[in-house]
């Protein structure tokens, strides 16, 4: 019986291929946006930096980039055999497409040329020799999702603790089941309110969910405050505890297909 080639190996071609294996490719997802995804993925960048890895951190959020107003606007440069030249801030290594298009104007592709886009900041761009390449994704399931998420090693959640996050949370969770991909665990932005005066919190959302059913831990909470919202990522993220995360990541049992998975799948292969 014939062995279907690994969907990595037919996205990258060979040589970026071993270059990736030898790095820790981690996920930072989410289901919806503004849950401050991009400042998790900064602040996990600098931290691990911060702790002597050396760290790269690839913007895939094509249409709408953040890292560069996080890390700074610094124009991407092109090699003499046309690779990028990554950025470096703080100890991080870093790209996006945001270092490119002009600042003001949307990013209006096709979403075969958004594909394409993605795996060029990963395939193109000088790493060099990196512990971890950190990968900021759009929101939900655009096409760079679904081009470059097969390509993790692992993937953290990114979300708010309020009903409307929950389902959309589930949704990722079973496309990491779906691609087979480990979940690190969630982390819940903007969960309470730290009052200045006092120092007694107040949760923003009367719901505070988890998912610790699914085996999947909640790595941290983050408050809704100024100082993060200024700084434009967290200082103090507990890197430890990513780092422990890392040693355990959940894999969750695939499930039988549907009827309906299967006509899904279909009319997706016929689309593209």
């Amino acid at each position: 019986m014939a062995h279907e080639t690994p969907l990595y190996k037919k996205i990258l071609n060979p040589n970026t291929f071993i270059k990736l294996m030898l790095m820790k490719r981690i996920g930072i997802v989410s289901g919806k946006g503004g849950v401050g995804k991009s400042t998790i993925a900064a602040s996990i960048a600098l931290a691990l930096a911060s702790k002597g890895f050396q760290v790269g951190l690839v913007d895939v959020d094509v249409t709408c980039p953040n890292v560069p107003d996080i890390l700074g606007k610094s124009e991407l440069e092109i090699t003499m055999d046309d690779r990028f030249a990554p950025s470096i801030a703080r100890g991080v290594k870093y790209v996006s497409i945001g270092q490119i298009a002009r600042e003001g104007n949307p990013i209006l592709w096709d979403p075969k040329d958004l594909r394409s886009a993605a795996k060029q900041l990963l395939e193109r761009t000088e790493w060099g020799s990196l512990d971890y390449l950190v990968c900021d994704f759009p929101p939900g399931f655009e096409a760079e999702t679904l081009e470059l998420l097969p390509l993790m090693d692992c993937i953290l959640i990114v979300t708010t603790p309020s009903a409307l996050s929950r389902s959309k949370v589930e949704r990722m969770v079973e496309a990491a089941r779906e691609f087979q991909i480990p979940v690190l665990g969630v982390v819940k932005n903007m969960s309470y309110f730290e009052c200045p005066s006092c120092g007694s919190r107040h949760r923003i959302f009367a719901e505070d969910h988890s998912f610790e059913e699914l085996g999947i831990p909640t790595i941290a909470e983050f408050p809704l405050n100024s100082k993060i919202a200024n700084e434009k990522c967290i200082n103090d993220f507990p890197v430890e505890a990513f780092l422990e995360a890392l040693k355990h990541p959940v894999l969750l049992k695939k499930r039988p297909k549907s009827l309906r998975r299967k006509l899904l799948e279909l009319i997706f292969k016929v689309k593209r």
